[in-house]
């Protein structure tokens, strides 16, 4: 291989490829213990010498420059690849950090939610009718023509509910906030 003096030429060059090719994936997968990405490696370099159309002066600087090239090109990788797992990492635990508190949340308010349709369903019908039309968002006003009612007949029915309710909840009532503005109003 000592006579391989200009390297850009074709036919040389596919000598070159397939001489050192097989000997250089392993030795990059020796450092990097990744098949494929070990072959693109490998790749990238020959490409790059296609590319630039480097001259080498005798066998013993190609392959030196093949391996010192490998050698850094994997280094590299697996730089980029502790850094691109440690930001994985960090995404991954910001991700909790930020969604636990969320999820947490979410479950906390179903199941009070829960809970208060339960004391719901224990009322007296007419305040359980009133009761669920308010969760609607429907005004005392709105309530009071759908059911044939004075308006301030469900006001009064509403602050019965709300007093029952917040018997029967405690604390639990104000953690649901839409729920007592809805029966304040």
């Amino acid at each position: 291989m000592d006579d391989i003096r200009n390297i850009y030429k074709e036919e040389e060059y596919k000598i070159l490829f397939k001489e050192f090719y097989p000997s250089l994936v392993q030795f990059a997968f020796h450092y990097i213990n990744n098949h494929e990405a070990a072959e693109d490696i490998v790749q990238e370099i020959f490409v790059y010498l296609w590319e630039k159309q480097i001259h080498f002066e005798n066998e013993l600087i190609i392959r030196t420059y093949l391996y010192r090239s490998v050698r850094n090109k994997c280094f590299t990788y697996l730089r980029n690849l502790k850094i691109q797992q440690h930001h994985e990492r960090e995404i991954t635990n910001n991700w909790q950090e930020q969604e636990e508190p969320i999820v947490l949340n979410n479950l906390i308010q179903e199941e009070v939610y829960r809970q208060l349709l339960a004391s719901i369903d224990e009322l007296p019908p007419q305040c359980k009718k009133i009761c669920m039309l308010t969760l609607e968002g429907k005004k005392p006003s709105e309530i009071a023509g759908e059911l044939g009612l004075a308006v301030d007949t469900v006001k009064k029915q509403k602050q019965i509910a709300l007093k029952r309710l917040q018997d029967k909840l405690g604390i639990l009532f104000l953690l649901y906030p839409m729920l007592y503005t809805h029966f304040t109003s």
